[in-house]
C-alpha cells in the first residue's frame, strides 16, 4: 500500500513538471516596467522546468561620442518547484555579481544592474554616463537556459525577453536652462511654483553639463542647478586659473531664484567638485546651508584658481607618482600623485578654512579603497580642523572597499574609466561590489540630509 501511494506522488510530481514544460511558456517580467534610476526592480521568470538551470541576462547600451558603449551582466539561478526564478528572492549561483562565499548568502534583487560591465570587444575604461537625462536609458533582460557565461550569452538564443525603462528625469519634473551672465547650466525642480530647497551639483574632471545627479535629485523634491565650470559652452576649456567668484555668482543667482525657499541653499560636489565646492563654503559661507563632500579634499590640488583676481596657492599635481594599477591591468594608479598633499603646512595657504562656515552642515562620504587619492585621510582632516575650531557640524560616511567614483544607485558602479586629464584609463579602487553597496547606502542619506538642512521634512526614501 505504501509503495502504490510513493507512485502515486510521483506520477504527480512528474505530470505537474510536463505541464510547467509544456503548459506554461516561458515568460521574463520585470516589475515596474518604467521606474526611476534609484528604485529597485522586480524581476522574475515563469514557465521553467522545475529545478532548472536558467542564466538572466542584463544589457545597456548608449550612443557617446564615441560610439556606441554597450554594458552587460548576468546571473545564474535554479527555479523552484514551481518553475519560477524570482531575482529578489532567490540568489545567485554565479555570473557578475556573484563574487566569492560572502555574496552567495543573500539575494540581490539589483545585481543584474549594478554588476554590469562593459561587453567583450568594448574599449577598455568604458563608462555608463546618461547624456539626455530627458530619455530613459533601456535594459534589456533576457532569459537563457542553463548556466551561461559572457561569451556563450553573446550568440545565445534568448528563451524570453523583456525590457526596463530608468529614468533620472521624472514626470514631475521641469528642466530650465541656465545663461545669466557668465552662468551655464541647467535647473530642475520640482513642477509648479515651490518654493523648494536650493542645491547647486558639480562634477569633477571629466568636464562639461552632467545633469544626472540633479535630475534624480529634483524627482526627490530639490531645486537643483546643475553647474558646469569648463570645458561646456563658452565656459573655460580647462580647469586652469578658474576664478572662484563664479562659483559665489551660481550660489547668489541660485539664492534670489523665486522657486527657492529662502535662507540659504546646499551644495555637492564630486572629486574636484567637491574640491571646488569646500573652496567655495571657505570663502563665501554666508549663503550655504549644507555641503555634501563625495570624494573630495580640503585643500586645493591639481589646478591653481584665483580669487581677486590672484592666483591661489595649490598642491601640484606631481606626474612621477603615475604607475601602473596593481589590480587592474592596462590601468593607471594616480595614488602617489597627490604625496605632496600631507606634507602641506596652514601658512602655506591651500588648506580650506571649513571653520569659516561654522552654520553650514557638512557630509563627508568617502571609499576606503579609494586608489584616485586619499580621501578617506582628506575628510579626516577636514573634520578634525572643524573639531580644533569648535565646530561639531559635520558627519562622515565611509565605506569598506569602495572606490572613488560614489553615485546614484543600481547602476554600473565603475572601478576604472578614463581620464581627459591624464589621457589614459585610470583605476578608480574599490571592488565593483564595496562600490555598489556605498552607492546604495549613501544616496538615501544624501537626500535625507539634503532635506533637513535646507528645513523640509522629505519621507519618500
Amino acid at each position: 500500500m505504501c509503495f502504490i501511494v510513493v507512485m502515486r506522488r510521483s506520477a504527480m510530481s512528474a505530470v505537474r513538471s510536463f505541464c510547467t514544460r509544456v503548459s506554461l511558456p516561458r515568460l521574463l517580467s520585470v516589475t515596474p516596467a518604467s521606474s526611476m534610476i534609484d528604485s529597485k526592480l522586480d524581476i522574475k521568470a515563469t514557465g521553467l522546468e522545475a529545478n532548472s538551470s536558467v542564466t538572466i541576462r542584463s544589457v545597456l547600451e548608449q550612443e557617446t561620442r564615441n560610439g556606441v558603449v554597450k554594458f552587460e551582466g548576468h546571473a545564474h539561478y535554479i527555479a523552484d518547484d514551481r518553475g519560477v526564478v524570482s531575482v529578489p528572492d532567490q540568489r545567485s549561483l554565479g555570473g557578475t555579481y556573484n563574487v566569492g562565499n560572502i555574496s552567495r548568502q543573500d539575494a540581490d534583487p539589483m545585481g543584474l544592474l549594478w554588476s554590469m560591465l562593459p561587453s567583450p570587444g568594448q574599449r577598455f575604461g568604458a563608462r555608463i554616463v546618461c547624456k539626455d537625462v530627458t530619455k530613459p536609458m533601456t535594459v534589456h533582460l533576457s532569459l537563457h537556459g542553463g548556466h551561461l557565461d559572457t561569451m556563450t550569452l553573446q550568440t545565445a538564443e534568448p528563451e524570453a525577453t523583456t525590457t526596463a525603462e530608468r529614468w533620472y528625469m521624472g514626470q514631475n519634473v521641469e528642466r530650465i536652462t541656465v545663461h545669466s551672465g557668465r552662468l551655464r547650466g541647467s535647473v530642475f525642480k520640482p513642477k509648479g511654483p515651490g518654493p523648494f530647497p536650493g542645491v547647486i551639483d558639480m562634477y569633477g574632471s571629466t568636464g562639461g553639463l552632467i545633469e544626472t545627479r540633479a535630475a534624480i535629485l529634483a524627482y526627490h523634491g530639490l531645486a537643483c542647478y546643475a553647474l558646469p565650470y569648463f570645458k561646456y559652452d563658452d565656459l573655460p576649456s580647462q580647469m586652469w586659473n578658474l576664478e572662484l567668484e563664479y562659483f559665489k555668482e551660481a550660489i547668489d543667482w541660485m539664492a534670489d531664484q523665486p522657486f527657492v525657499k529662502p535662507g540659504g541653499i546646499a551644495m555637492v560636489g564630486i572629486s574636484i567638485g567637491a574640491q571646488n565646492v569646500l573652496a567655495t563654503v571657505s570663502q563665501f559661507p554666508e549663503k550655504v546651508k549644507a555641503v555634501v563632500s563625495i570624494s573630495g579634499a580640503h585643500v586645493y590640488t591639481s589646478f591653481p584658481m584665483t580669487l581677486n583676481g590672484e592666483a591661489l596657492p595649490f598642491v601640484e599635481f606631481d606626474f612621477g607618482g603615475i604607475k601602473s594599477s596593481a589590480s587592474t591591468d592596462g590601468a593607471q594608479d594616480m595614488f602617489d600623485c597627490y604625496k605632496g598633499v600631507y606634507d602641506v603646512k596652514e601658512e602655506e595657504g591651500v588648506i580650506f578654512k571649513l571653520e569659516n562656515a561654522p552654520n553650514c552642515k557638512f557630509l563627508f562620504i568617502v571609499g576606503d579603497s579609494d586608489r584616485l587619492w586619499d580621501s578617506c585621510h582628506y575628510a579626516q582632516q577636514a573634520i578634525q580642523r572643524l573639531e580644533r575650531h569648535g565646530c561639531h557640524n559635520h558627519q562622515l560616511l565611509s565605506y569598506p572597499n569602495a572606490g572613488h567614483l560614489i553615485e546614484v544607485p543600481y547602476v554600473p558602479a565603475s572601478g576604472v574609466s578614463f581620464s581627459a586629464f591624464l589621457g589614459n584609463v585610470v583605476d578608480h579602487g574599490g571592488t565593483v561590489k564595496g562600490t555598489a553597496q556605498a552607492n546604495e547606502d549613501s544616496w538615501p542619506k544624501i537626500v535625507k540630509f539634503l532635506h533637513k538642512c535646507c528645513g523640509s521634512d522629505y519621507s519618500k526614501l
